[in-house]
């Protein structure tokens, strides 16, 4: 199996443990070939084809989901045809992912579990069920008249229905997107301590499309706010990454004189950074977390890619143990070219790394054999006195020769 093979399985898989099933669409906007606000910008009606917004060439999209179509197929997953609409307007026409027709299935089929939908006829009538089902569809589909009307047959149909209440609340928000945002702090509390946490209950997936007008509007509400280090989250950058805007997030974040002095802000470029196929960048981000803010750096761990959080549990488990502001140079010992990479692509101007990391750097370098014997020999010198047990390891990857 190759390297890419196992890389679509398991992001298949993360898929199936998160969400209980497999969309083309999630995996596109999970692996960076899709961004959100594209994904908006279709659903909203203003583009015809999603596969001409895709990141990077489309037959490596395409190779992707042919993959993970072929991994579902062999775990017995059970394929479903989707359909997408304009958002908020449900009877309209289907929108199209490609002109390219084997494309096009691949996108809109999706793989369940057997047996996967929920029982809810065992807690309630057939009316009731569809109904429910109903609002949901329409709640997730942005059609707001649509669930009103349906709730109001909820209540006629079906008064002591176990979610009748928790969709009431789902629906009657909506009429807040129409209204003046007088609170900005009180909404982001709503928001996050009531609303979100019941749509994702509800809706599962789907609640990022139901949630995102939120955001929004938060957002706007927010614009040209200075960011504030006592409110991190009142800031438009909070909420643009809320809604997975991740172009957004950059203009937002960088607006900010001292962003890099802020880590709040480091996290957000860094994500951003990252599902904007910008892995340099968001590294250099995160290398400066651990210089400037140690006992930050730990959010690499939750928050970086996938290769870098591995990285990170292996560092955490070193002996001898190292400091968080070593690990950006002991990357360079684990990863040896990282540092070329690096320099190549600009990431680190005006960082100022630290010495130890830029010894690393030089030593790791497959050019470092080539460095005459003296040189050799004060680089290994200095980076003893500068970080003894980085040395050591140091010594451990290269050897003492």
């Amino acid at each position: 199996m190759s390297s890419d093979d196992q890389e679509v399985r398991q992001a298949v898989d993360r898929l199936l443990l998160e969400q209980g099933l497999y969309t083309p669409l999630e995996l596109l906007l999970a692996e960076g070939r899709l961004l959100f606000a594209d994904y908006e910008r279709w659903r909203a009606g203003e583009v015809e084809w999603l596969d001409e917004l895709l990141f990077g060439d489309p037959d490596q999209s395409r190779e992707l989901l042919q993959q993970a179509r072929g991994y579902a197929e062999a775990l017995g997953l059970v394929a479903e045809t989707l359909h997408y609409h304009p958002w908020g307007r449900e009877g309209e026409r289907l929108l199209r992912f490609s002109p390219q027709g084997t494309f096009d299935r691949l996108f809109h089929t999706r793989y369940c579990k057997p047996a996967d939908q929920p029982q809810l006829d065992l807690f309630m009538d057939a009316t009731g069920t569809s109904l429910v089902n109903g609002i949901l569809a329409a709640l997730g589909g942005r059609d707001y008249v649509e669930a009103e009307r349906l709730l109001q047959g909820l209540f006629d149909s079906d008064p002591g229905n176990r979610q009748l209440g928790a969709l009431e609340q789902l629906v009657t928000a909506s009429g807040r997107l129409q209204g003046p945002l007088e609170d900005s702090a009180a909404e982001l509390a709503w928001l996050r301590r009531e609303l979100a946490p019941l749509a994702v209950d509800l809706l599962g997936v789907a609640a990022r499309d139901y949630l995102a007008p939120f955001w929004r509007r938060l957002e706007q509400a927010l614009e040209g706010q200075p960011f504030d280090p006592r409110r991190p989250d009142l800031h438009a950058s909070y909420l643009a990454l809320r809604r997975e805007n991740w172009t957004r997030v950059l203009i937002l974040v960088e607006a900010e004189v001292e962003w890099r002095a802020q880590p709040p802000l480091l996290h957000r470029h860094a994500r951003a950074c990252s599902r904007l196929q910008r892995p340099e960048q968001a590294l250099a981000d995160w290398c400066l977390l651990c210089w400037r803010f140690p006992d930050q750096a730990e959010a690499i761990g939750r928050e970086a890619e996938p290769l870098w959080r591995a990285c990170w549990d292996e560092f955490c488990g070193l002996e001898p143990e190292l400091a968080e502001p070593a690990f950006p140079a002991w990357l360079l010992l684990r990863h040896p070219g990282l540092h070329a990479r690096l320099e190549r692509t600009g990431a680190l101007a005006g960082l100022d790394p630290p010495e130890a990391f830029q010894l690393c750097g030089e030593l790791a370098s497959p050019t470092a054999a080539a460095l005459p014997g003296e040189a050799l020999i004060e680089r290994r010198r200095r980076l003893r006195e500068q970080d003894p047990a980085l040395f050591t390891h140091y010594l451990r990857r290269f050897g003492g020769g």
